[in-house]
């Protein structure tokens, strides 16, 4: 006799469309799984990276997040509110799942059994899976069988460049069930919805934020660098945030707490230098459809959030706090304080990285790395970047997973100019000077030397002081 529908199990295979040989999964889900969490699943299982938008097409219906469907062209239905048990009907039935709206990475989840559940097994559950899921961005199927093809060919044109996209090295045929499983069974509320919102700080964490807007820093600042701080891009476009977020009802998105494309529109807009929110590289054009793609809106919504100026996150307001108040009536020159300390102390820097760095050095050795060697630099000295990064990495014992020392070096190297001279540029604290490179017969600008303003140095001493020793 079936079990009560509620207490269902629901065998699929997940098919992912047009490989060959195919890239496929098969998952255990509780019927009272929601649309959203069965989005995480698939994330895991598949090994998927949650860049980018999806949706749900299931018996002629779309679920997905309302909010991503800005003008309601597809009749988005909310997919947090709908479980399984409430779309799926028979066995046989076929479910199809879009992630990726440019690449179109079409899959197909077949309904083979519904099945009792069984006390000795964790739901979800990956069964079995065949072959390696494709890069992120690698340009759909077609682009991902050149992909393949590129990097198996030493002759090929592309096979240094993708061998050098993707990281030195890549198995089509990889697929690690025990690690999907480990996965799933730690992925709590799932990685769209919780654990990858880099803002996710619970409301009664908030109240443990405890950074003080009267710095000493501001008693010794050189009035005639008041005018840095005033003018700095950054600080006036967390000003422009914080505002709109005050005077305007923002609900992040249902998957991950991420602005709608509408706020980003129009914030976007209103910044120093407003970030591109479309691409085109000759008859390639991609619309940017997800704050994660807006660094820098993405990185101002971050400061912003750890910093405790503002709450909000997957289906709720974003709006501001008491101290988000306070910033924007305080001085310039304390808010440019509080952002940097936000950034120094409290924000992990990882996510500025052009690679995933869930395996490198901590967050900790890496500021405190960074803050020494910096300090070591008087204002105003030019500093070659390629030494300064050589002494972070080597502080940081950091390491790539190739056999190619130069590649390697060349990717660590990346890691420390996203992580650590970038977001600096943003603050005022470096100003970075560029070499014109040339690399199979194309132009490129390479990093080659930095300094430090003196009011970078200033912020800078003033971080030093402000940090617990355990810190230093």
């Amino acid at each position: 006799m079936m079990s009560k529908k509620t207490n269902q199990i629901y065998q699929i295979k997940v098919t992912l469309d047009n490989t060959h040989p195919p890239v496929w999964r098969r998952i255990l889900v509780p019927g009272n799984t929601t649309l959203l969490k069965l989005h995480d699943i698939l994330q895991i299982v598949m090994g998927w990276e949650d860049y980018h938008l999806h949706m749900f097409t299931i018996e002629g219906l779309i679920y997905g997040d309302p909010a991503d469907d800005e003008y309601g062209e597809l009749g988005t239905i909310n997919e947090a509110m709908f479980k399984l048990n409430q779309v799926i009907y028979r066995e046989g039935q076929r479910l199809s799942y879009k992630y990726d709206f440019g690449d179109g990475w079409n899959h197909t989840l077949l309904v083979e059994k519904i099945l009792t559940p069984q006390k000795s097994l964790h739901h979800p559950l990956c069964l079995k899976g065949m072959r390696a899921c494709p890069p992120e961005d690698v340009g759909g199927v077609w682009g991902y069988k050149n992909f393949l093809e590129a990097i198996r060919d030493p002759d090929h044109d592309e096979h240094e460049e993708y061998l050098t996209w993707i990281g030195g090295e890549f198995d089509p045929d990889a697929f690690d069930l025990t690690e999907v499983n480990n996965q799933l069974r730690s992925m709590g509320r799932g990685r769209s919805t919780e654990a990858l919102n880099p803002w996710g700080i619970h409301d009664e964490e908030l109240k443990e934020v405890k950074i003080d807007l009267n710095s000493p820093w501001v008693q010794t600042f050189p009035k005639e660098q008041q005018f840095v701080a005033e003018e700095l891009p950054l600080r006036r476009d967390v000003v422009y945030l914080l505002t709109y977020l005050r005077d305007n009802r923002v609900t992040g998105t249902q998957s991950t707490g991420n602005l709608p494309l509408k706020a980003i529109s129009e914030i976007c807009a209103k910044f120093v230098n407003p970030p591109q929110l479309v691409i085109v590289i000759g008859k390639y054009v991609h619309h940017l459809r997800s704050e994660f793609e807006v660094w820098p809106l993405y990185f101002r919504h971050v400061l912003v959030s750890v910093g405790g100026l503002v709450t909000g996150g997957p289906g709720r307001r974003w709006k501001l706090t008491p101290l988000g108040e306070r910033f924007l009536a305080a001085p310039p020159t304390l808010q440019v304080w509080l952002l940097l300390a936000t950034w120094w102390i409290q924000t992990n820097w990882a996510i500025a990285s052009p690679f995933d760095l869930r395996d490198g050095p901590s967050s900790l050795e890496f500021t405190r790395s960074a803050l020494k060697h910096l300090l070591d630099i008087p204002a105003g000295e030019q500093a070659s970047f390629a030494q300064f990064a050589d002494l972070m990495i080597e502080d940081s014992r950091m390491v790539w997973p190739t056999e190619n020392q130069d590649n390697a070096q060349s990717f660590l190297r990346s890691i420390i100019r996203g992580t650590v001279i970038d977001p600096l540029v943003e603050f005022g604290i470096l100003q970075t000077e560029y070499e014109t490179q040339t690399r199979h017969g194309e132009e490129f600008h390479e990093l080659s030397s930095f300094r430090i303003t003196p009011f970078g140095k200033g912020l800078l001493e003033a971080i030093h002081s402000a940090m617990k020793p355990d810190q230093l």
